[in-house]
């Protein structure tokens, strides 16, 4: 039995996209299917600019006054892309029409369903609503819209093709509530699929990341919207009291660092003694690994994309984390109990969602 698995294969260095990737692949190799993932995207860095950062890292020269930038984002694609060869099994294509037969076509997770993905790209908004599969051979796991309301010229391309599902399952209430707006039809919310794996089976694809001191405690941040005045008076209010060391994923000034591919965010984030973030993902494996962590909102336009975080934290008893909750938290508290108590229940939701979906017995 065949899969193809269809999900934003982020050109850029995206480590939730990465990720989930690997966990829909693995609910599915685990039951016994034969996983593909579909790459459509081109590769960020044409291969001249692949020849420069060869170049410098040979001989040192200089191709930009931008220094920072060639000491970094080529080693990070650099690293995803060998995280994509040793762990994603992919095909690339350049048409639908490539898309080889499968027994069941799954699309998600991520914001496969937020049409700001999809530009004037035709090819994408029939890519991510499977609009080339047969209606019997349509699975959705946990896809998102990653908003709380559809722009309205996307309203009617969603309500034709979302009802062409025979099950639909969303990550996060607003999505259902979208869907209901749109459809009539009830969705369930489901889990990211990041949350199927346990820690044990992420850490045998976690990496040490080199050149980087972990002896010292640290503080790992991790802002996809920029660090505001609250953010990092915060930060540094939190190390000095605690004697934390600060290391900021997403700071180019801390090339080894900023190198970081899926496997070494994921061993930053189990050795961090606290993480401070305003992402998804840095969530779910912070609950995972047993972390203390801080979620703040995101800073700009971005804002609107908290909604899943909102419905992470609400399922699994972690509001507190929120630092506009109200709720008191103790900064270095992790007792998640409760929470794995409700995560058993809601990965078997998921698995009987699919054997419903799929006819597994």
């Amino acid at each position: 039995m065949k899969i193809t698995i269809v999900t934003i294969y982020d050109p850029l260095p995206n480590y939730g996209n990465r990720l989930q990737n690997y966990a829909v692949q693995s609910i599915f190799d685990n039951l016994g299917y034969e996983t593909v993932t579909i790459s459509y995207a081109k590769s960020v860095l044409p291969l001249k600019s692949k020849l420069k950062a060869y170049l410098m890292r040979l001989t040192s020269y200089q191709f930009t006054k931008n220094e920072s930038y060639w000491k970094s984002f080529p080693y990070k694609v650099s690293a995803f892309d060998k995280f994509n060869r040793e762990y994603i099994h992919t095909q690339h294509i350049k048409k639908i029409d490539q898309i080889k037969d499968s027994d069941y076509y799954v699309v998600g997770s991520d914001q496969v369903w937020n049409p700001s993905w999809y530009g004037k790209d035709d090819i994408k908004k029939d890519l991510f609503l499977l609009t080339f599969a047969d209606q019997s051979k349509k699975v959705c796991i946990s896809p998102s819209f990653g908003i709380d309301a559809l722009p309205n010229e996307w309203k009617s391309w969603f309500a034709k093709h979302l009802v062409e599902f025979p099950h639909l399952a969303v990550r996060e209430k607003s999505g259902a509530k979208i869907i209901k707006e749109l459809t009539g039809q009830e969705a369930i919310v489901t889990i990211d699929p990041t949350l199927m794996l346990d820690r044990e089976t992420w850490n045998k694809i976690s990496r040490c990341p080199k050149n980087i001191e972990l002896e010292t405690p640290y503080i790992l941040t991790y802002f996809l919207g920029g660090r505001s005045e609250k953010i990092n008076n915060d930060l540094q209010v939190f190390s000095q009291e605690n004697n934390f060391a600060i290391y900021n994923l997403l700071d180019t000034l801390q090339p080894e660092l900023y190198r970081a591919g899926p496997s070494e965010f994921l061993y930053l984030i189990d050795h961090a003694n606290l993480i401070m973030t305003d992402s998804f993902h840095a969530c779910v494996f912070s609950f995972l690994f047993g972390k203390p962590f801080l979620v703040y909102s995101r800073e700009g336009k971005q804002n609107k994309m908290m909604s899943r975080i909102d419905t992470l934290l609400e399922t699994f008893c972690l509001e507190r984390k929120y630092v506009d909750s109200g709720i008191p938290n103790n900064l270095l508290e992790c007792d998640y109990q409760k929470g794995y108590e409700v995560l058993t229940q809601e990965r078997h939701k998921v698995m009987n969602y699919l054997k419903a979906t799929m006819n597994i017995q």
